[in-house]
């Protein structure tokens, strides 16, 4: 029953990120991100007081391996919380980091849930539908133009993944993948562009793994090598003919705001500020057209280092680092190199670990890691991602450490 609560939570979250009324504001809003703190936190820790009642053994493992895998992010999440509070409290900084640093909570809170269930692939398909829901419709207001997503597109650009990496490809799974993105490109943001080429980039890489296993070495590196100079003459010839419709980017004001974090780096580089600085400061350029001068950084990654220093960027690569080898088992398996008895769960898998590489290429340009809306997506999407590549490689916990294989899975 808990588990439905923790759908629901994020079938809310949904709502909240497609925005069909309110032009992109709501994710901003204190409203949606007291409710999706409130909802997450309430529904996921609901599930884990039941589980530790009804079946503390398998709790308990779950939270050790939790701890175990991604005791840096906690540790960045409390740094976080404890200076943005200090913030709040000593201070009066109401725009600070708590809720950039709460958000993170989201992924060992959703690691567990799916961890301890019953049904895993049951849970995993209902928060799998809610997600493709929320794509088809994120599809449908940038159709409409009721407003162009910017920060929000990389929850949706990856989804193309999964038909695009299918085995054996079929020309329906290429036409939909690429509709797909086609789709998300009337999101006509630098950032868009930069997602497509990832996107792209990723299920080439899978490719060129599944073509060179089938095809003399020297025939498919030449091959890939001739590819690779006409696609990069052709993004050259492209950006050359529509340079002057592309959106510029604003670089004049986001080199003023990253030169800011970059000065309160440089004045504390191992510590930084201790997350106990604003998180938007004064822009001083030009008049900007909002109520207030006081903006964000538009760079999540160049916060962390400004408020953290190297100590946070070092345990924020941890995490990352973690997150990448779960994607390389996933194009491992897709590009033939492990044969395994279904292919969907890590086309899924796959999927989840490009909306990481998505979210890291989003927030380290734009500030999306300081609203709970995004923070779910990305790092409770990382907590989804981590369950399911758990339960492909080492089945039902309790399973010793020394089991790790590449296990039959449920198909869904």
């Amino acid at each position: 029953m808990t588990e439905f609560f923790i759908v629901a939570a994020t079938a809310v979250v949904a709502f909240f990120f497609t925005d069909p009324f309110y032009g992109g504001a709501l994710t901003k809003s204190t409203f949606a991100k007291m409710a999706v703190l409130a909802l997450v936190f309430g529904s996921t820790t609901l599930h884990a007081a039941g589980r530790a009642i009804t079946v503390p053994g398998r709790f308990r493992v779950a939270f050790a391996e939790v701890l175990r895998a991604w005791w840096p992010l906690l540790v960045l999440s409390l740094l976080i919380v404890i200076g943005s509070t200090y913030a709040r409290l000593a201070d009066d900084i109401k725009e600070n980091f708590l809720a950039m640093g709460l958000a993170m909570l989201f992924l060992p809170l959703m690691a567990v849930a799916l961890r301890t269930s019953d049904r895993l692939f049951f849970f995993l398909k209902a928060l799998g539908t809610v997600y493709v829901v929320m794509v088809l419709a994120m599809l449908v207001v940038l159709a409409l133009r009721l407003h162009v997503f910017h920060e929000e597109i990389y929850v949706a650009m990856p989804l193309a993944g999964y038909f695009l990496c299918a085995r054996p490809l079929r020309a329906w799974q290429v036409l939909l993948g690429l509709l797909l993105i086609g789709l998300c490109m009337l999101s006509i943001k630098n950032t868009t562009f930069l997602l497509a080429l990832a996107t792209l980039a990723g299920c080439a890489f899978v490719w060129s793994l599944r073509f060179g296993r089938t095809r003399p070495r020297l025939l498919a590196l030449t091959t890939l090598y001739m590819t690779t100079l006409l696609l990069l003459a052709a993004l050259a010839a492209a950006w050359w003919w529509f340079r002057e419709e592309l959106p510029s980017g604003n670089t004049e004001y986001r080199m003023e705001m990253y030169g800011i974090a970059w000065r309160h780096f440089l004045d504390s580089p191992l510590w930084g500020m201790g997350f106990t600085g604003s998180s938007v400061n004064y822009f001083t350029l030009y008049r900007v057209d909002t109520p207030v001068q006081n903006l964000p950084t538009h760079s999540d990654v160049l916060d962390l280092l400004a408020q953290g220093g190297l100590f946070a960027i070092a345990l924020w690569l941890a995490t990352l680092w973690r997150i990448l080898r779960m994607g390389w088992d996933a194009i491992n398996v897709l590009s033939g190199s492990i044969q395994v008895p279904d292919l969907r769960p890590w086309r899924w898998l796959f999927v989840l670990g490009q909306i990481q590489l998505a979210a890291v290429i989003t927030y380290a340009v734009n500030p999306p890691l300081i609203s709970p809306a995004h923070g779910f997506w990305i790092w409770g999407g990382a907590g989804v991602m981590w369950a399911l590549h758990r339960r492909l490689t080492q089945g039902d916990i309790p399973a010793p450490r020394s089991a790790r294989r590449f296990a039959p899975a449920v198909a869904f």
